[in-house]
C-alpha cells in the first residue's frame, strides 16, 4: 500500500520536527513514564468493539441489536476503501491539510502551540491527526478534564505520533482515526455518525453531510449556530460556493435527529440475554451473533401462547412460556419467555426462572428403577392408601382426582401419571442416586435429598423449564444427555450417556401409548397427535404451576402456564392448561414431518407386542406370547399392603379356552382370559401350553 495518495512526505520538514524534539528532548528525562508500547495497525481494528451487539436467527435474520457498551455508540468498522474521496479530502481540510505530507507533526503549528503554551496566551493547538490518533491510544496523552494537555504530555504526543508514521501507512492512520473519534454526543466512528445523523453508510454520504461530519470533529458539542458556521466556511473555502441557507437546515435537520433504532418484540432482549450469558460463558461472543433461533416458528409460538393463555383468564393464568430444542443438535429454536406487552412481567424470564415441575419428574423415577432392573413396564403396584413415616410425621400423598385405582402396571402408572405408583417406585430407588441422576440430566440448583423425601416424585424440587425441557430431550435421544445450545453449530458441545437405549424405549414407548394414558385422562386429549410424540404433564402443589413436555423423533417440546406471583390457578390441569399449547407447537413442527418411535438397534422390532400405527397410538399384534409379566420381570411384595390385595396379573397375546397357565410345572388356571395371581416370594416360571402340552411361550420372573 503506497504510504501517501498525494506524495512523498517532505523529508525537510520531517528533519525539522526531528531537530525540534532534539531541541526539547532533555525533558523527556524528567518524564518518568514507561516506554510507549506501538501498537500495529491489525491490533487496533481487532480490538474495536461496536457498542452494539447484532443477533441473527439461523436464516439471517436480524433478531436484534443488543447495546452492551453504555458510555457510547458505535457501529462497525469501516475500512479507508469504503469512505468516500471527498469526505477524506473535507477531514483532512478541516483537521490537517498537511496530512498526507507530514511526517506525524506540522511543524509550523507545532512551533504555534508550544509557545502558546508558554506565554499562556490562547492560540489554537498544532495537534495533527496522527497527534490526535495517538491521543486515542494512549490514554496518557489525553489532558486532564477542562484543561489543555502539558508540555510533556505534548511531547509524548510528538514522539509518538513521529513512531506512528514510520510504522503505519497514512491510509491506516487516517482509518484508524476516523473510526475512534466523537462526532456529535454518544455517537462514535463514522459509521455510528453517517448511520445516526444521516441515516446511511459512510460510502452514501453526499459532499454536503461529509462537511458536516468534519465540522464536527474540532468541538462535537458546538451549539448548532456555531456548526452551522463553521459548515458554511468549509463550503465556502472548499467549493467557493455560498449554500448556508440549505447547509444550515441540512445540520437542524440532522443533529436534532436521535438514532433510530428498530422496536423488537419483548422476548427478544430476554433470549438475547440468554445467548450472550451462554455465548460468554463458552467464550464464543462476537459483535455479530448468529443464533440457532427459527424466527419463523417462534412468531408461530408466540401467537399459539398468548391466544390459549388469554382463554384461561377465567381461571386465573396470567402467563406461559415455551421453549423448542432440536433434538439431533441441541439448538433452541424457539424461545417464548411470557406473553409479551401483555405480561405483568414482561422483563423476566420465565424460561430461566425455577419452580415445582409437578408429575413432569415421574418419567426419570421409573427409568432409573428400569435402569436398576427393579420394575419394568409391566410390573404390578399398588394404587391404594398409603401412610410414609417422614421426620414431620406420616406422609399420606393422594392422586390428582383423590381416587384410587387399586393394582396397576407400571405402563398404566405413568402413562396416566398416578401419584401414588410413582412414590413407591421411588422407594425402590437410593433417594440420593435418584438426586445424582437429575443432576447428570443437566438439572442444577438440587437441594440435599433428604429435603425432599418421597414427595420428590411428585416433582416437589424447583427446576427450570430450559433444563427439565432438555432432561426430557435425553429421552429422545435413548438415554444420551448433551447441552442445549443457543449456536447454529452441527451437534452439542459435550454429551454423556445417563440411561440404556432400551431404558429409554420403554420409557418413550409409556409415554405414547393412548391405550394406557387413557386410565387417567380418557382417550381424546391434547396429547394424543396423529404422529408418534411422548409427552407427560405436571401440576405443582396449589395449583400453581402447570406443565406440558414431550418430544417427537425430531423436537423435543416444553411448555409452562401459571402465574409468575406463585398464585394459584382455578381447576386447570396439565390436560387443560399447557398440553394444549404444546399440541399446537408440535402440530406447527410437523407439518412437512412424520415422526416414528425407533426401537434401539440391536432389538428386533418383530419381537415386540405393538406397533405404532401412523397417528401415534400402540396396537396389539397377533402372536402367541405372554404379555404379562416379561421375560426377566422382578416384582416387590409391598409391606403396607395386605397379602390378599397384591396380585400379578398374567396375560396371554392370543387367548383360547384350550389353552393354560402353568407355574412351576403347575398347571394353575386356562389362558382363555387374565388371570390374577397372588404373589409369593420365589423365582418362577411362567408357561401357557396348548391341549397338546406344547410350549406357546415362557417368561421367567421373580418376587422379592
Amino acid at each position: 500500500m503506497p504510504r501517501s495518495p498525494l506524495g512523498k512526505i517532505n523529508r525537510f520538514d520531517f528533519g525539522s520536527i526531528r531537530s525540534l524534539i532534539s531541541i526539547v528532548g532533555f525533558a523527556f528525562l524528567f518524564i518518568g513514564s514507561p516506554l510507549w508500547s506501538l501498537p500495529t495497525y491489525e491490533e487496533v481494528k481487532s480490538n474495536y468493539k461496536p457498542s452494539d451487539i447484532q443477533v441473527f436467527d439461523r436464516s439471517g435474520e436480524l433478531v436484534q441489536r443488543y447495546r452492551i457498551q453504555n458510555v457510547y455508540r458505535s457501529e462497525e468498522w469501516t475500512d479507508y476503501s469504503k469512505l468516500p474521496k471527498f469526505l477524506v479530502e473535507s477531514v483532512v481540510y478541516a483537521e490537517d491539510k498537511r496530512f498526507f505530507v507530514h511526517g506525524g507533526v506540522d511543524s509550523n503549528a507545532l512551533v504555534s502551540s508550544l509557545f502558546g503554551n508558554f506565554t499562556g496566551s490562547s492560540l489554537r493547538g498544532g495537534s495533527t491527526i496522527t497527534m490526535q490518533l495517538v491521543s486515542l491510544l494512549d490514554p496518557e496523552l489525553q489532558p486532564k478534564e477542562f484543561k489543555r494537555r502539558s508540555i510533556f504530555q505534548k511531547l509524548k504526543q510528538i514522539q509518538r505520533a513521529v513512531e506512528l508514521e514510520e510504522t503505519w501507512t497514512k491510509e491506516e492512520i487516517f482509518t484508524a482515526y476516523i473510526n475512534l473519534i466523537y462526532f456529535r454526543g454518544e455517537l462514535k466512528g463514522i459509521t455510528s455518525a453517517s448511520k445516526g445523523l444521516f441515516r446511511k453508510s459512510p460510502n452514501a454520504l453526499t459532499p454536503n453531510e461529509t462537511y458536516v461530519l468534519s465540522a464536527l470533529i474540532r468541538s462535537p458539542q458546538s451549539p448548532i449556530e456555531k456548526v452551522v458556521k463553521r459548515v458554511c466556511l468549509l463550503k465556502m473555502e472548499r467549493d467557493g460556493v455560498d449554500d448556508c441557507v440549505a447547509i444550515s437546515h441540512l445540520v437542524r435537520e440532522s443533529l436534532f435527529r436521535n438514532l433510530d433504532y428498530p422496536q423488537y418484540p419483548s422476548f427478544v432482549p430476554l433470549f438475547t440475554k440468554a445467548l450472550l450469558d451462554f455465548s460468554k460463558a463458552g467464550g464464543y461472543l462476537n459483535s455479530q451473533v448468529s443464533s440457532s433461533l427459527s424466527l419463523n416458528f417462534q412468531r408461530k409460538v408466540e401467537e399459539i401462547l398468548k391466544r390459549n393463555v388469554k382463554t384461561l383468564a377465567d381461571k386465573n393464568v396470567k402467563d406461559g412460556a415455551v421453549i423448542v430444542i432440536d433434538n439431533r443438535t441441541g439448538q433452541i429454536l424457539v424461545y417464548v419467555p411470557n406473553i409479551g406487552e401483555e405480561s405483568s412481567v414482561a422483563k423476566l424470564d420465565l424460561i430461566r426462572s425455577k419452580r415445582q415441575v409437578g408429575s413432569t419428574l415421574k418419567p426419570f423415577v421409573y427409568a432409573q428403577n428400569f435402569q436398576e432392573n427393579k420394575l419394568n413396564s409391566d410390573s404390578i403396584l399398588s394404587d391404594s392408601p398409603v401412610g410414609i413415616p417422614v421426620y414431620q410425621g406420616i406422609y399420606r400423598p393422594l392422586n390428582y382426582d383423590k381416587s384410587y385405582k387399586g393394582n396397576v402396571t407400571v405402563r398404566q402408572s405413568l402413562a396416566s401419571s398416578l401419584n401414588i405408583p410413582a412414590i413407591r417406585a421411588l422407594s425402590f430407588l437410593d433417594i440420593n442416586e435418584f438426586v445424582s441422576v437429575l443432576e447428570r440430566l443437566g438439572i442444577t440448583g438440587l437441594r440435599y435429598p433428604e429435603f425432599y423425601g418421597p414427595s420428590l416424585a411428585l416433582g416437589t424440587a424447583d427446576m427450570t423449564l430450559l433444563e427439565l425441557t432438555n432432561a426430557y430431550r435425553t429421552l429422545a435421544n435413548a438415554g444420551v444427555y448433551s447441552e442445549f445450545t443457543f449456536q447454529p453449530t452441527k451437534k452439542s458441545p459435550s454429551s454423556r450417556r445417563v440411561f440404556s437405549p432400551t431404558v429409554s424405549y420403554m420409557v418413550s414407548e409409556i409415554l405414547s401409548d393412548r391405550e394406557a394414558r387413557s386410565l387417567g385422562f380418557g382417550w381424546d386429549n391434547y396429547l394424543s397427535t396423529s404422529y408418534y410424540t411422548s409427552v407427560k404433564t405436571g401440576t405443582s402443589q396449589d395449583m400453581r404451576d402447570n406443565w406440558c413436555i414431550g418430544y417427537s423423533e425430531f423436537y423435543t417440546v416444553g411448555v409452562w402456564v401459571g402465574n409468575p406471583t406463585g398464585a394459584p390457578m382455578l381447576d386447570v390441569s396439565g390436560i387443560t392448561g399447557a398440553a394444549p399449547v404444546w399440541r399446537e407447537t408440535m402440530d406447527i413442527l410437523h407439518e412437512t414431518l412424520d415422526s416414528k418411535l425407533n426401537p434401539p438397534a440391536f432389538e428386533n422390532p418383530t419381537e415386540k407386542d405393538f406397533s405404532l400405527s401412523k397417528d401415534g397410538t400402540i396396537e396389539k399384534t397377533k402372536s402367541t406370547k405372554i404379555l404379562t409379566p416379561v421375560n426377566g420381570s422382578i416384582f416387590a411384595l409391598d409391606p403396607d399392603i395386605p397379602l390378599g390385595h397384591q396380585k400379578i396379573l398374567f396375560t396371554f397375546s392370543s387367548y383360547e379356552v384350550s389353552y393354560s397357565y402353568y407355574l412351576n410345572d403347575e398347571k394353575i388356571g386356562s389362558a382363555g382370559g387374565p388371570y390374577l395371581w397372588e404373589p409369593k416370594k420365589g423365582e418362577y416360571r411362567l408357561q401357557v401350553k396348548d391341549k397338546d402340552g406344547n410350549v406357546l411361550s415362557l417368561s421367567l420372573f421373580e418376587v422379592r
